[in-house]
């Protein structure tokens, strides 16, 4: 069996947990575990973890795909390096309706520490009004994927999953268990 571990990362409120939350309503029947705190404002503490277990036909064996995310509070940052180190694939989270810059601050936290070729951007909350255009994400991301989406209504969700899953499964280097 093998295991890829896939760290979502971004500010807090991105839309992180969010999209586990999504992925697992779509996969309700490969759930492995999930694990889930959060405050009454609906903020998470700690991280979130969500195991999918899927079989595949390219090698013929089972995978299961921990996916994470990492606490957005800045009062967990000292958490993350170590988070960032055990990861397969990097998905950066991009809040359209936050500054670029802000993102940006958020982005270089992991891009010191992860290859970027081991990292997907999801240009989430698409929908909301004046969101930071696209093609402006896409240029701060020369040579990154960039997928947008709106988490809250599954959209680009899968999609972001499986580049994540692409990547990991691509890099010979990163975290992949077998068992």
């Amino acid at each position: 069996m093998r295991e890829l571990r896939i760290l979502y990362h971004g500010l807090g409120m991105a839309g992180k947990t969010t999209n586990l939350e999504r992925l697992k309503e779509i996969y309700k029947d490969r759930v492995y575990d999930r694990i889930h705190q959060q405050t009454t404002e609906g903020r998470t503490v700690y991280l979130d973890m969500l195991m999918l277990k899927f079989h595949t036909s390219v090698q013929s064996s089972d995978v299961i795909v921990s996916l994470f995310t990492t606490p957005g509070q800045r009062r967990f940052s000292i958490l993350r390096p170590w988070l960032f180190g055990y990861t397969s694939s990097v998905v950066f989270v991009f809040d359209s309706s936050r500054d670029i810059q802000e993102n940006m601050e958020s982005f270089y936290e992991i891009k010191n520490t992860v290859s970027v070729n081991k990292i997907v951007v999801q240009a989430n909350k698409r929908d909301v009004p004046n969101a930071i255009p696209l093609e402006d994400i896409k240029e701060a991301f020369k040579g990154i994927p960039v997928i947008p989406a709106v988490a809250k209504d599954g959209i680009g969700v899968l999609e972001t999953l499986r580049e994540a899953i692409k990547i990991a499964l691509s890099d010979e280097e990163g975290v992949v268990r077998t068992s």
